[in-house]
């Protein structure tokens, strides 16, 4: 038995010789792939107050869309005053400046439009009645006045000017808000 177990090994020799086998080194096993806790933690911060910033770019974007709505909403208003005034003719410039000084104000209606005998005064106190309505049903909450001026009282091209006000809410910083009034003013001639 013991040639034949040198003959065996005489063969592994052998063949060890003709090949040419390298010996490779273990390597150590790789660290695991993934992120530390820390690390989740650290981008999970990085992410919210990022989030923080663009929602409070977000509010005030959405502030500034309503104010613009607003002054939208008021100009449109004064607008239609001015049609209005441009379809009483008889109570513009000197023979019956009845717009002078008038207030909007949606509380006094005026009765005689049903029975279609209403002087230009009358119809200029309805006119202010209707905007005094619009004002109240298109600005809600923004406590909305309008105000009618004749600049060059007396004359029979008169000069008014429309002013509508209201008030709205101004970010002053990330704690306080301020109600601030806004005023759109139209110079206009029927």
């Amino acid at each position: 038995m013991l040639v034949v177990n040198n003959t065996v090994n005489q063969v592994v020799r052998q063949r060890m010789a003709s090949r040419k086998y390298t010996l490779r080194r273990i390597q150590p096993m790789k660290k695991q792939q993934g992120f530390t806790l820390l690390e989740v933690m650290i981008a999970s911060f990085v992410l919210a107050v990022g989030m923080l910033g663009s929602t409070a770019m977000m509010m005030r974007g959405l502030q500034q869309a309503d104010n613009t709505n607003l002054e939208g909403v008021a100009v449109q208003a004064a607008m239609n005053m001015a049609e209005r005034m441009r379809g009483n003719v008889a109570g513009q410039g000197s023979s019956g400046a009845v717009y002078d000084n008038l207030q909007a104000d949606d509380s006094i209606p005026v009765s005689c439009i049903a029975t279609e005998g209403c002087s230009s005064a009358d119809v200029a106190s309805y006119h202010a009645y209707i905007w005094g309505k619009e004002l109240a049903d298109l600005l809600p909450n923004a406590n909305a006045k309008g105000e009618v001026i004749s600049l060059t009282p007396g004359t029979d091209d008169a000069v008014y000017q429309i002013t509508v006000e209201w008030s709205s809410d101004k970010r002053v910083d990330t704690t306080t808000r301020s109600n601030v009034v806004n005023t759109y003013v139209m110079i206009f001639q029927p």
